[in-house]
């Protein structure tokens, strides 16, 4: 069976949600970032909200996304998601995410904390990760 190929823009936050569960396949290679790659991404980052002027009150009204590179996925209706590229910037961030986490106030941690630990659902039969 041939699955169409679906490409979309879509915001960070909703890529650290809970309809995005990631795995990694075996074949790709492991984490392999230095604190130079991450560092690189941390400052492209910081200089894009600073370049924008980014606040929290005006967040929403910022005429362009942040590009952070082609992620591939293969992914069907459920949450589960195979990472075939993008990898090393997911895990990134979800480090940098965490990290945040730790030295924010606690209604922000909470927010943060929303975006990269899934809460399992009996329900819906997910398990916490």
């Amino acid at each position: 069976m041939h699955t169409p190929l679906n490409a979309q823009e879509m915001p960070l936050h909703k890529v650290f949600s809970d309809d995005f569960l990631f795995t990694i396949p075996s074949v790709q290679r492991p984490y392999s970032w230095t604190t130079e790659q991450a560092g690189e991404l941390l400052d492209d980052l910081l200089e894009f909200i600073e370049h924008h002027g980014i606040t929290e009150k005006n967040i929403e009204q910022i005429p362009e996304p942040y590009f952070l590179g082609s992620i591939v996925l293969v992914k069907g209706e459920k949450p589960d998601a195979e990472v075939l590229d993008g990898q090393q910037r997911l895990t990134t961030l979800t480090i940098l995410l965490s990290a945040l986490r730790s030295y924010l106030p606690e209604e922000y941690a909470n927010e943060i904390d929303e975006l990269i630990v899934q809460r399992g659902s009996r329900i819906r039969k997910i398990e916490d990760t």
